[in-house]
Parts: C-alpha cells; sequence; structure tokens
C-alpha cells in the first residue's frame, strides 16, 4: 500500500515538474518573441514615427475683425481654446494663458454658434471677471470646428505646431504658469 501510495505521489511530481518545466519554456519563448517583434522594422513595431494629426482646414472671423485661418497660421504656433460664453470655468484658463502666453497665438473658440453675435460682449464679461486682468486675445466661434475635432468639455485647449499638426489635447482648467509653460513648450 505504502509503495503504491509512494508511486502515485512520484508520478504527480514527475508531472508537476514536467509541468513546470513546459511553462518556464513557453514563458521564455514568448518573451524572446516580445522582444524581437518590438525591435524588428516594419509594420509590427520599430521605427516607424507616428505622425501627428493634422488641424482640420477652418476659419474664423473674431471680435477684433481679424480673420484667422488654418491656412494663415502655418508658420506659427498656436492654441485653440475652446470655450463658451456660458462656461465661467472657462474664464481663468483664459485669463492664464493669456497672461502667460502674451507674446504668442492664442484663440479662443466658442463651441456654441448662438455665441456669433455676442463676441464682444462674451470679451468683456471675461474681462471683467479678474480683476486688473485684461484679455488680449481673439475670441470667436466655430461650431463645426468644435464638432469636427469632437469637443464635447470646455475649456478644451489644442496645442497646434507651426506646420498644422495638433500636437496636444488638454481638458479641463488650466491655470498654473509651469503647466502652462510645459504645453506650450511642445511647439517649440
Amino acid at each position: 500500500m505504502k509503495a503504491t501510495a509512494y508511486m502515485s505521489q512520484r508520478r504527480k511530481n514527475q508531472e508537476g515538474y514536467s509541468l513546470g518545466r513546459t511553462m518556464k519554456l513557453s514563458t521564455v519563448c514568448l518573451s524572446l518573441l516580445l522582444m524581437m517583434l518590438t525591435v524588428s522594422p516594419g509594420c509590427i513595431g520599430g521605427d516607424d514615427v507616428e505622425k501627428a494629426e493634422t488641424i482640420p482646414s477652418f476659419t474664423v472671423v473674431a471680435d477684433d475683425n481679424e480673420t484667422y485661418s488654418s491656412e494663415n497660421l502655418l508658420g506659427t504656433p498656436y492654441i485653440l481654446h475652446f470655450s463658451a460664453s456660458w462656461c465661467s470655468q472657462c474664464r481663468p484658463t483664459i485669463h492664464a494663458v493669456d497672461a502667460q502666453l502674451s507674446e504668442h497665438m492664442y484663440i479662443i473658440v466658442s463651441t456654441d454658434a448662438a455665441d456669433s453675435t455676442k463676441l464682444s460682449d462674451w470679451h468683456q464679461q471675461v474681462n471683467e471677471s479678474k480683476e486688473g486682468s485684461t484679455v488680449d486675445s481673439p475670441f470667436s466661434v466655430n461650431a463645426d470646428l468644435s464638432s469636427t475635432l469632437g469637443i464635447n468639455n470646455t475649456p478644451t485647449l489644442i496645442l497646434v505646431g507651426s506646420n498644422g499638426e495638433m500636437l496636444d489635447r488638454h481638458l479641463g482648467p488650466m491655470t498654473e504658469n509651469s503647466a502652462i509653460d510645459e504645453f506650450w513648450s511642445q511647439a517649440v
């Protein structure tokens, strides 16, 4: 009886050992395969550089009566800030980015077509929302562009490079100078 139990236990140990060796070998093989795939050039991995998506063609006439378009902004990095007149949480971001990047192109774009008749009023409301701070950046409306880009939340900031490529998208408030500088630094 003891011999049968011993033989049975020995067989289980050998099967377990064999299974363990098979699993270890499988793990090593899979690891080697993954390493080869990630370093090999071609379709699977390697040297392909992901190309940034280009900003869709757009044109806006802002409250400063200037026309801004994807074409006339080529050669200049800029930020499109998607907002709306009713977005009170957008105002601190507008003030912060305008003050921090006053020498750079920053365009506020409403996602709400109804804002087209009240751009000057909206701009004034934003200026009055923070004492001692005046926003000099242009305010505009382009609900079609915001729809094309899938803008569902305000504020949303899109950083566009000098070649028209969308470099980054930030959702939510951005009021810290260091965060604004880090966001903008991707364009220069």
